[in-house]
């Protein structure tokens, strides 16, 4: 499916125009003081960019009824958006994503009295469907694409919730029906619990691009980030881009297992974990039964040497903030976690025992069958 320059409509009471430039080879944009912003300018929008703090609006500040003076972007975009939706049919398939974008994401973290800036967090908890932080480089790539993925899900969205889950892996998902790993990949979708219920005719598409984005890209689910692949391989993350940056055997091979679909991109890539899973088996089952022989096969396609995780059980390591902090450790070094927002349908979260025991914050999220392994030692 083609998809041209997606529509960003930047709400700002100061800075629209610099981020105007910054987006300018990546969207369409307007931007607009809040006071000028029209229906017309929502229904063009694919992305509606909220800045969080809305200070320079004299007329809102002259009002004295509360109702009427959003005192911040989170305010703004809750009533923009019912506007809009107050306007919008069942059938109506041609969607506007709402995101703020601020410096202060932990000024909206502790509003939320939760310790957890992960924007897929805050978006979740405040009826967005991101969160973009301005300290982030990457960020105007980010919401482009982000804007990019609401207007393919506007032009695709109809078949999809006629056709339902086949639909859906095909043209939004883009999973291959052709491969020997995409029945396994399939099933992988459907125990994530993909939000069926929505999958029928008049149904909201931004209800399956928030499971998306909120649930799926930012855990290993059916999709698996570069840690979680290259923990599979028993190769290191630095092992992993040495070969995604050559022409390898391996390389290409691992390039076709890489998810392409809507939102690809967009939290870094991903790969399908059917399809990893599926990769690392036919190695095994072609005679590389040892960890030995697995790893020569591994570093034969690449044509080079490749670090070895050297433990049989290896997992991958997260922190505070839930992401991977690099390290992966023999499982026996680790405890689970269970973080209230963390998918149920995830592979499992493991963290350190040695950080665990020095943060409160994560001993308090430690499986109840882990905990005594991170109690405190007692001195002899």
């Amino acid at each position: 499916m083609s998809v041209d320059l997606p529509n960003i409509l930047i709400v700002d009471d100061e800075n629209g125009a610099s981020f105007q430039a910054a987006l300018a080879d990546l969207a369409r944009t307007r931007a607009l003081h809040p006071k000028d912003v029209e229906l017309d300018d929502l229904r063009w929008a694919d992305l509606v960019l909220m800045d969080y703090f809305i200070q320079s609006w004299p007329t809102r500040d002259d009002l004295s009824e509360l109702g009427l003076r959003p005192p911040n972007g989170l305010a703004l975009a809750a009533v923009l958006r019912e506007h809009l939706d107050d306007q919008s049919s069942d059938d109506d398939h041609d969607y506007t994503a709402f995101a703020v974008h601020t410096s202060h994401i932990g000024d909206i973290s502790k509003r939320l009295h939760t310790s957890s800036r992960a924007p897929h967090v805050v978006a979740r908890l405040n009826n967005l469907e991101w969160a973009f932080d301005k300290g982030d480089k990457g960020r105007f790539v980010r919401e482009a694409t982000l804007a990019s993925g609401v207007r393919e899900v506007s032009q695709g969205w109809s078949a999809v919730a006629a056709d339902g889950l086949p639909s859906l892996t095909s043209e939004l998902l883009r999973l291959p029906g052709d491969q020997n790993w995409s029945e396994r990949a399939l099933d992988d979708v459907q125990l994530c619990q993909v939000p069926m219920s929505v999958l029928s005719a008049g149904s909201n598409g931004l209800t399956f691009l928030r499971w998306l984005a909120h649930t799926i890209l930012p855990y290993p689910t059916f999709l698996w980030d570069e840690h979680w692949v290259a923990t599979r391989l028993r190769i290191t993350v630095a092992g992993l881009r040495q070969v995604l940056e050559g022409d390898s055997e391996l390389a290409q091979r691992l390039r076709a297992l890489r998810y392409d679909g809507v939102l690809a991109g967009f939290l870094g890539e991903r790969w399908w974990k059917g399809a990893v899973e599926q990769f690392a088996w036919q190695i095994r089952a072609k005679g590389a039964s040892s960890a030995e022989e697995f790893h020569a096969r591994l570093q034969e396609m690449a044509q080079a040497h490749l670090e070895r995780l050297s433990f049989s059980s290896p997992v991958v390591c997260v922190g505070r903030d839930l992401a991977p902090t690099g390290v992966v450790e023999q499982l026996e070094s680790t405890v689970r976690l269970v973080p209230d927002l963390w998918p149920s349908y995830a592979d499992m979260a493991h963290a350190e025992i040695a950080l665990v025991r020095e943060d409160a914050q994560l001993r308090a999220l430690v499986h109840p069958l882990d905990r005594d392994a991170v109690e405190p030692e007692e001195s002899e």
